[in-house]
Formats: structure tokens, sequence, C-alpha cells
């Protein structure tokens, strides 16, 4: 079955074989349709609690498209997740993206709120004849719950407890929620990238090991003018048994870069891809690639978002800070060698081509490795080659039945 915005479609979105209709990513429709069925009916990462540690802190993020403040209580330091509008007119009341503050006090008439969210102040407030502040203050989202740090919210009050939906992925969470000396820290901000193109590419791009040898040649023969070395990358790719992508459930998965039960102390060594030993999805928009955390802002259904934290262990001395910082600035900042690839071979390009809607062949084929999937007996995920697409049917296959399930 597929749909459109409109309810069921006559031809498929995604087949029974794995062919996956472009409309996906160039209908708006169908973008329309999912940040409903998807974005705000799931868990939406918002923020890690070391960006709000201090009563007052706050930094601005988004529930799919809708705009939203995430801060801790100036009075008592709960951790509100409320939208980021006026209820006189609309206007957003906090314009940057992190801060400190009391207050919030709307730009266009003056309208002031409490950290907490209360209207505490209305300018010539004799202007309506009954009025009760009380009934007007910022609203908060419906769900607010925290992980190991990791703050989500959901637009959906009925939404299973996060735990629950974090399932066979929260294996992988505590582990980074343990490096360093009680977790990571996501104090340096972030690097910022947009592309012309949907936000779906960039998941499917996350956990994708199979095109890091051709789209990142570039950095693998420097790296190998450096070290006088070729990379091992495309044979661990090919035959590495410990290398596999793994289908999480709910939409969730990960590729090991070994089979996490083994990870020792080297797993933490500070180093691109080294200090986490996989790249992790939480449905629908959160990742984890080496040594930073990936959030993508779909925008339009071809403009997006991405917000890239490098991931600093809590107690780790400046010298290794500062190693992963540039670490991060070479592959993913904006002068380095793999954000840049990836926009214009991954993203750029895809979308280019899949303009060419009117042709026979008007879907991509995400079957690799299909026909050898192996079910895990004990937890009943599904598992492949480091090559095969487990990683990108199992994001595809919960965003089919949550379009489907809101036809």
């Amino acid at each position: 079955m597929s749909i459109t915005a409109d309810g069921p479609a006559k031809d498929p979105l995604i087949t029974d074989d794995w062919h996956v209709s472009t409309r996906i990513y160039r209908d708006p429709s169908i973008f329309a349709r999912e940040l409903v069925t998807v974005f705000h009916r799931t868990w939406v990462f918002v923020a890690h609690e070391t960006e709000i540690p201090e009563p007052g802190d706050y930094r601005t993020a988004y529930l799919g498209r809708q705009p939203v403040i995430v801060n801790r209580s100036a009075d008592t330091g709960r951790i509100n997740v409320m939208f980021n509008r006026c209820r006189h007119r609309g206007s957003q009341v906090c314009q940057r993206e992190t801060g400190n503050a009391n207050f919030f006090r709307c730009a266009y008439h003056g309208w002031t709120y409490s950290s907490s969210g209360e209207l505490t102040g209305v300018p010539f407030d004799d202007g309506y004849a009954e009025f009760d502040k009380s009934a007007m203050g910022l609203v908060h989202v419906p769900r607010v719950e925290s992980y190991r740090g990791f703050v989500f919210a959901s637009l959906d009050a009925a939404v299973p407890p996060l735990p629950d939906y974090l399932g066979n992925a929260r294996r992988y969470l505590d582990f980074i929620a343990g490096i360093g000396d009680g977790g990571p820290e996501l104090v340096s901000r972030a690097h910022k990238l947009v592309y012309r193109g949907n936000w779906k590419l960039q998941i499917e791009n996350t956990i994708d090991p199979y095109h890091f040898s051709f789209t990142h040649k570039s950095w693998l023969d420097i790296l190998k003018d450096r070290t006088g070395k070729s990379s091992p990358w495309v044979k661990n790719v090919r035959t590495n048994p410990d290398w596999r992508g793994i289908d999480l459930g709910n939409g969730h998965a990960v590729h090991e870069y070994g089979r996490l039960e083994d990870a020792g102390e080297n797993a933490h060594a500070i180093a691109i891809g080294e200090l986490i030993p996989f790249n992790l999805n939480i449905f629908p928009s959160l990742a984890f690639v080496g040594a930073h955390l990936r959030l993508v802002v779909p925008r339009s259904v071809d403009e997006t978002w991405v917000y890239l934290y490098p991931l600093l262990p809590r107690g780790a001395d400046a010298e290794t800070r500062a190693r992963i910082l540039r670490d991060h600035e070479i592959f993913y900042g904006p002068a380095g060698f793999g954000s840049t690839d990836d926009i214009e071979v991954g993203f750029d390009r895809v979308t280019q081509g899949n303009e060419a809607s009117a042709s026979a062949a008007d879907f991509t084929l995400m079957a690799r490795g299909l026909h050898r999937e192996v079910v895990d007996e004990e937890t009943g995920v599904r598992i492949g080659r480091s090559s095969d697409e487990v990683p990108q049917r199992a994001y595809l296959r919960r965003w089919l039945e949550l379009m489907e399930a809101g036809a």
C-alpha cells in the first residue's frame, strides 16, 4: 500500500522488493503529510542537558517545522519545552539560539513571559474588558522526557514512554552517555549546513558505509599520502563480519564497526570514528557519527538544515578536547572534506537526478542485501553486511508505517 497527502495512491511509494518512489523526496504533499504523521507523532530530540545546565539557560529548536524553546525554569530548574510563539499575535518571543533569561519579551507588542512560560506583563492591559493572564502563557509541548541527558519532546500526548520508544537503541545511547568521565558535553555549539534537498537524504547517508570509498575518495587519498598506506575501509566494508548494519526496530538503526559487546577502552580513543564505534540513527532525525551528534531539521520538501555538534567527553583534558574539535573541523566543518562531498554528491546530485520524474525508472533501489538479511533469534533485529541497506530500510519501513497509519 502507498499514500499521498490525499490518501491511498495508485502507485506504491515503496514496493515489497524495495523499489522506492522518488516522490517521497520531491512531492510537497508528501512532505506536508510526513510533518504530521512522522514529526508530530514520535519523540524528537530537542537538546542535551549540558546545553542548558543552569536555571534560566535556554536554546531554541524545532519539532518538525514548529519552533520551540527548550529551557530550565529560572526558579525551579525544571526543563520546559514551549512553543516559541507569543499568545497575542504569534511573533516568536525568543530569537537567539542560546542564552540565559529570566523572562521572554515579545518585541512586537511587549508581552512578557516568565522562564516557565507564564504571562507576566501586558502593556496597556486596560484595552481588554476581561483578561485572564493565567490562561495566556506560552503553550507547553504535551510530552517532554529525558534519557541519559538527551531531551526529547513530542506533540503527541499519547506517545509511548521514551524508553519504550528507544527500544533496542537504548544500549547504544547508554554507551554514548558513558563516554569520558560522566558522559558527553555539547558545549562547543554546532557546525550548521543547509542543502537544497529532502531531509531523508541525510538520514540515509548518515548510516551508509557503502558510499564512503567513492564519495570520500579524495579524503582516503589524502590519508594514504600522509601515512603511506591504503585505507582498510574497502576491505572491511566488503569482508569484515563485525562491520554490520542492524535494524533496531521503531525506525532506529545502527552500523557497528566491531561488535559493541567487544568494545573496550580502545573504543574511547579520541579520533573520528573511534570515540563511538558505531553510527546510530534515532528515528526520525537524530544521529551519532564518530565523535559528533547530528540533528536533521526539515524545512521544506527541498531544503534541510543539519546541525553537527562535537561530543566532548567530560573530564577530558584540554589537548584531547582540542583534538576532537580539530578532527571534527577537518572532516565535517565548512572547509572540511566530508560534509562538502556529501552535499554535492549525496544530496545535490541526487536531488537533481530525481527531477527526471518522467523516466520509466522513477525510483531508487533499496534492496541491497535483502536476500541475505538475518534475524537475530534472541532480539528479533534484522542484521546485514556493512554495505547492505538494512539501516535505510529500517527507517523507511517505520516511515511508511506511520504514513499509512495517518492516511
